[in-house]
């Protein structure tokens, strides 16, 4: 606001907070106040802060009432048109996350041992100095995603992502190859969490969880590419050598360089931060897709970072819960990452090992788009739809464990099915739709996403060399927790449920109607406009009428 607020008396206070009981709000938001205009017969306009709001909250307000109704044949046609534009954009944020995290395990069996100065040890700790850079950056980036956008965040990680990768090649000993995956964490770490609150602010809670896992599933395809190209590369540099007499892992960083700057400006130009800026939508169009949110009591956006709900995240239950299943999620991360390694060992080649590689992420894809299907059609929801997604590594660890050595074949098929799940995606965004309040939603993932980085940080030391070939522990292991992780998210599920038996009685009595919320006057710089506490950024233990998606 242009100017100073005076501090609201005791009486002012109590009449403000019953609009807000009325709603089932355990406490006001601190800045919200009353200030007395004298000028206007003693009245009193309930006034708040922009950065107590959503961010769409004076586009929606101003344009409301110049639309249309939002009947269900319009809100299929807005839902497939949002789906196709934004998937179109965001499906190439997913290949090259998956590129990437396909690098250097390809680089593992294409000459980067002979290179590069390290031992098997020191290569393992490529991807815990990886995942010290992802933790290292993920609540900073966090509050700075939430500042200047998600837009702007993204792309610029992928601009200084590419430049890292093109530096690898130049890398001589394995305390350079540290240093350059240490930066390289810190560029990509929170770019999954700040699409996914992307995907969240253009679809609601039933739509965005399979929409999600087809985003993830699509980008899949990119391991697919990579292993091809890891494979035509392998055979040309033992037919005669490559361009430049430079071995075939720096060549395939090269190329997911080229690709990372091919997709860098077009995103630059078209990826909206929210509805309200996105290109390929009208005005009444931006006005039903919020409204598909608003009803949801989610939230879309809110670019003041706002200190009392980041505290708030860390005194929920639920934040904590989620932190667990994300920390056990992530622990046989490494699996996926030791398979070149792991089939060489069972005697194959690199090359047969590399077209292995081209099994697994197609099996991912299907295995995330029957997640998709399941969320789509069925009623099970995300607890046990991310449950029964784990069914596939558990069986593929207990063939690790049970298949004789002279069963390659068996062998393989266990690293196959075993290392990729959606449950770390699935998981990521339930946290996110079961959270209101968009600092608390930002900092709740992005501790999610911490979790996970220190799993993923202790993750390689199962894989010491001294447990060659067989690997017996470090498979119980992973067994282990992809039993543990199941449970895990059925015992979310059932805690949100009770919550929700709690808010039923309360909507059951009040009701759930925008047209009964309390009207609030919002002084932007320019005017003030009149919203109500539907568009208040409260969190979810604030506003008892949000329902948490199970």
């Amino acid at each position: 606001m242009s100017h100073e607020l005076k501090p609201p008396t005791p009486m002012d206070q109590m009449e403000e907070e019953s609009s807000l009981k009325a709603l089932g709000v355990e406490e006001r938001p601190p800045s919200l106040s009353k200030n007395r205009d004298n000028h206007q017969g003693e009245s009193e306009i309930q006034v708040v802060h922009e950065g107590e709001t959503d961010d769409t909250s004076v586009f929606y307000n101003k344009y409301k009432s110049t639309v249309g109704e939002l009947d269900a044949k319009t809100e299929r046609r807005l839902t497939r048109k949002n789906f196709w534009r934004l998937m179109l954009q965001t499906w190439w944020i997913a290949f090259l996350i998956h590129l990437d995290k396909s690098t250097l395990s390809s680089a593992s069996t294409m000459g980067i041992f002979d290179d590069v100065k390290m031992t098997k040890n020191q290569y393992n700790d490529l991807f815990i100095v990886f995942y010290a850079g992802y933790l290292v950056a993920l609540w900073p980036g966090a509050y700075l995603s939430q500042r200047i956008g998600h837009k702007y965040f993204i792309t610029g990680s992928l601009f200084l992502w590419a430049l890292l990768l093109g530096v690898h090649p130049a890398a001589k000993t394995g305390k350079q190859l540290m240093a350059l995956r240490f930066l390289l964490g810190l560029t990509e770490s929170q770019i999954v969490p700040s699409t996914a609150v992307l995907h969240q602010a253009f679809f609601d809670y039933k739509r965005s969880p399979w929409i999600q896992m087809l985003w993830w599933a699509s980008g899949s395809f990119a391991n697919v590419l990579l292993t091809m190209i890891a494979y035509k590369l392998i055979l040309d540099d033992k037919a005669g050598g490559l361009p430049g007499g430079l071995s075939s892992w720096k060549w395939l960083h090269f190329v997911c360089v080229i690709l990372t700057f091919i997709v860098f400006v077009p995103l630059l130009i078209w990826l909206p931060n929210s509805p309200v800026d996105a290109r390929w939508l009208t005005t009444e169009e931006k006005v039903h897709t919020i409204t598909m949110i608003r009803r949801t009591h989610s939230g879309v956006k809110n670019s003041t970072f706002r200190w009392d709900q980041a505290r708030e995240c860390f005194t929920d239950l639920k934040t904590w819960l989620f932190i667990a299943h994300m920390f056990f999620n992530e622990l046989p991360n490494n699996t996926s990452q030791q398979i070149p390694l792991l089939i060489v060992g069972y005697g194959f080649t690199p090359a047969q090992s590399a077209l292995f590689n081209i099994a697994k992420p197609l099996w991912g894809s299907a295995l995330v788009i029957g997640t998709a299907a399941m969320l789509f059609w069925t009623d099970l929801g995300m607890g046990y739809s991310c449950a029964i997604s784990y069914i596939p590594c558990l069986i593929g660890g207990i063939i690790e464990l049970a298949a004789r050595w002279d069963n390659k074949i068996a062998l393989v098929v266990g690293t196959q099915i075993s290392t990729f799940k959606p449950s770390y995606l699935l998981a990521l965004s339930w946290a996110g739709l079961a959270t209101t309040g968009y600092t608390k939603r930002m900092v709740t993932m992005s501790s999610c996403v911490v979790s996970a980085a220190v799993a993923n940080m202790i993750a390689p030391e199962f894989w010491k060399e001294k447990y060659k070939p067989r690997y017996v522990l470090p498979w119980a292991f992973m067994t282990a927790f992809w039993t543990i992780s199941p449970l895990l998210c059925v015992i979310i599920r059932h805690y949100l449920q009770r919550e929700n038996r709690k808010r039923q009685v309360a909507l059951e009595k009040e009701g759930d109607y925008e047209e009964d919320a309390a009207r609030i006057n919002l002084q932007t710089l320019n005017e003030v406009v009149q919203i109500n506490d539907w568009d208040l950024d409260l969190t979810d233990r604030q506003n008892k009428k949000f329902i948490y998606p199970l």
